[in-house]
């Protein structure tokens, strides 16, 4: 029903959210330095997944929110967007000198 879309929408806008901050973060400690790099990486995702936990508790008794459908949608989502990102960033590191071309071939 609505109150599942609702909840859907939601989550998928939580996944969103976290993977902007997330790319925003990283790009600007990557501009000062290594270890700020790892920090953020780590606690940047630690604080980010509290924010997120926070967020569902926040509308947790809300009347559009189904549990199931948000939590199904948090994960798969998140989960398949860590896989596709992953697939990208290895090989951009395991081929630094390789870049994709813009043209289609």
């Amino acid at each position: 029903g609505t109150a599942g879309v609702a909840s859907v929408a939601f989550a998928m806008g939580l996944v969103l959210a976290n993977f902007l901050v997330a790319a925003a973060l990283l790009t600007w400690a990557a501009r000062i330095s290594l270890g700020l790099l790892m920090g953020v990486s780590l606690f940047g995702f630690i604080l980010r997944l509290g924010l997120i936990t926070v967020a569902v508790l926040a509308v947790r008794d809300q009347a559009w929110v189904e549990p199931i459908p948000l939590g199904i949608t948090l994960v798969v989502t998140h989960l398949g967007l860590l896989f596709w990102e992953a697939r990208y960033v290895s090989a951009s590191l395991a081929f630094p000198g390789l870049k994709p071309s813009s043209e289609e071939q």
